[in-house]
């Protein structure tokens, strides 16, 4: 397939974001390998691999790239949330409990996930880490920080305003 324009990191990663929906290892391998000539830096990218392998059930593999990570000292950042309410910036990391209303914002995600269980609702767990029981999976899931953000938002607002 030609493309007009040599890929970026932006496509490189889109590609390996494919992989894992596909659970194409190999095709993996070698995104990564063109990801780390452009983003050495960017450790997203091994943990995206590191995924791709866990959905796969290679969890040796999955290992041996988190291993990898730790030999060069790298560290994912972690992912922040935001919301604004009322001209005010909340800031959100996963499982944070800073916020002053976190208990508020916990009990919502608690009622929602049930919620959503009583629906039929299964969460995906596969690229969860690999070393862990399954509830403890769903508790990693659950406490994701654009989640804890829609919470706060819907504790925080009267039905049908808009939340951003």
């Amino acid at each position: 397939c030609d493309m007009p324009m040599k890929p970026n990191a932006i496509i490189w990663g889109a590609l390996l974001s494919g992989c894992r929906l596909v659970k194409e290892t190999r095709l993996a391998e070698r995104v990564l390998k063109e990801l780390i000539a452009l983003e050495p830096w960017n450790a997203g990218n091994y943990v995206q691999l590191s995924n791709i392998y866990s959905v796969s059930g290679r969890w040796d593999e999955a290992a041996e790239v988190r291993e990898t990570m730790n030999k060069k000292g790298m560290k994912k950042i972690p992912g922040f949330s935001w919301i604004e309410l009322e001209g005010t910036v909340h800031e959100f990391l996963a499982d944070d409990k800073s916020h002053p209303l976190s208990d508020n914002i916990y009990a919502k995600l608690e009622d929602l996930g049930n919620e959503m269980r009583l629906m039929g609702f299964v969460p995906t767990t596969e690229c969860v880490m690999f070393d862990v029981e399954e509830e403890e999976k769903e508790t990693v899931l659950g406490y994701h920080s654009e989640k804890l953000a829609v919470a706060f938002g819907l504790i925080s607002t009267v039905d049908g305003e808009v939340i951003r």
